[in-house]
Order: structure tokens, then sequence, then C-alpha cells
């Protein structure tokens, strides 16, 4: 009698195990990424013969794990089980900046290590503060803030620091639409970024005409904004 009982529990179990599974989601993984655009005039017509080691970008904790971070509430956050980043958050953006500044030609040489090649000259270093979707019923944001410093490594000034606090809304209510901004939101900063650092590096090397007209966004720090679409 017992042996009877188990048998039809043992296949009910077994039919919830198969077409549980199936229900599984699938993880998704994301990554930045962009093209970046045409150089704006620069001041220098080459590249200024520096040398400038980029230093892989911190992060602030709660942005550290694969999982990609959204939130409806300033207080509270919320990570996606089955939405993913395809590579670690730190390695995605600082790749995406060395791609970049060597699209730009900014300088004569990017190193990644201190033993790769030329000694530099400068490092670029960072924090990633926020990279998160922010949402309600009704309106979705993307939203990125970083912070870059460039230091003289010979005497470890800091020629440059600017914190970018940027976001851009989302019409297409999907975590795919969002990594969609985060990289038009990343390649908005870089660019800004590196028209800053054009005009620093323009000084150093001792450019007459070296100023800082032509900003893309506000030079002001801590501040929100919201990019245009």
């Amino acid at each position: 009698m017992r042996i009877r009982l188990i048998r039809p529990l043992l296949a009910m179990c077994i039919l919830l195990i198969v077409f549980g599974c199936g229900k599984v989601p699938i993880k998704q993984y994301y990554v930045l990424n962009y093209l970046p655009g045409s150089a704006r005039d620069r001041l220098h017509h080459s590249p200024y013969p520096f040398t400038i080691r980029l230093r892989e970008f911190d992060i602030e904790e709660a942005y550290n794990r694969p999982q990609i971070v959204y939130r409806q509430s300033p207080f509270q956050l919320r990570y996606y089980v089955y939405r993913v980043w395809a590579v670690k958050p730190t390695r995605m953006i600082t790749d995406l900046i060395y791609k970049h500044l060597m699209s730009s030609m900014l300088v004569s040489s990017i190193v990644r290590r201190f033993d790769e090649g030329k000694k530099p000259d400068y490092e670029l270093s960072g924090m990633i503060e926020a990279l998160e979707e922010y949402d309600s019923d009704e309106l979705w944001f993307a939203h990125l803030a970083l912070r870059l410093n460039l230091t003289r490594i010979n005497d470890g000034q800091t020629i440059y620091s600017r914190r970018f606090d940027l976001r851009k809304r989302v019409f297409q209510h999907d975590p795919e639409y969002v990594v969609r901004e985060m990289s038009v939101l990343m390649e908005y900063a870089i660019t800004q970024a590196i028209h800053d650092m054009d005009i620093k590096l323009g000084q150093e090397f001792g450019l007459k005409h070296a100023n800082n007209e032509g900003d893309l966004l506000p030079h002001r720090d801590s501040t929100i904004i919201e990019v245009p679409q």
C-alpha cells in the first residue's frame, strides 16, 4: 500500500521538476558600449608628447557586483537576479575610457601598467559613484555618476578633477534600453573630460590660448544634469 502511494508522489515530483525548469528565467548579460564620435576641435594639431597611465577605476561598494542595480526610491537599492553585467563594472568602464582615449589621440601613449611602456607623465584615475536604473511606474531614467582625476606623477599634483552626475530618460521600459542610455551618458561624460584634459595638457605644454571655452556641460560638481535626447 505504501509503495502504491509513493510511486504517484514520485511521478508528480518529477513532473513538477521538469515543467518547473522550463519556467526558470535565463540570465541576460549586458555591456556598456559605444563608438566614440569624431573628436572636437583640438588645441594642438597632434597628440601631446605625454604618456598617461590609465588606472582601473574604483567603484562604490553597492555597485561592485555583477547584478544590474535599479531603484524606485532614494533610500533603497534593488538588484536584478537574471540581468547582469557581462564584465566587472570597473573593468568595463575603464576599458571604454581606454578605447575613447586611444581614439581621441590626445597624447602619444596610453598605458595600463607602469611596466607597460614609457614612464608615465600623468595618471588618470577615478571613482564610479552610481551606475543604475532609476524607475517608477511612469518614468525611467539611466543614471551614471563618476569622478575623474588627472595627476602629474613627478610631484603628485592633481591638475584636473571633475565629477559627472548624469541621467537620461528611457522611454522604453526595459533594462536593455537603460543600458543603451547609460552608454550614451558614458560617451557624453568622457567626451567632455577629454575636452577638459586637452585644455589642461595644453597649459602644461605651454600653449598660450588654452582656456575652458566650449563646455558641453556646466562645470559644476555634484549636479545631476539631464542629458538632452
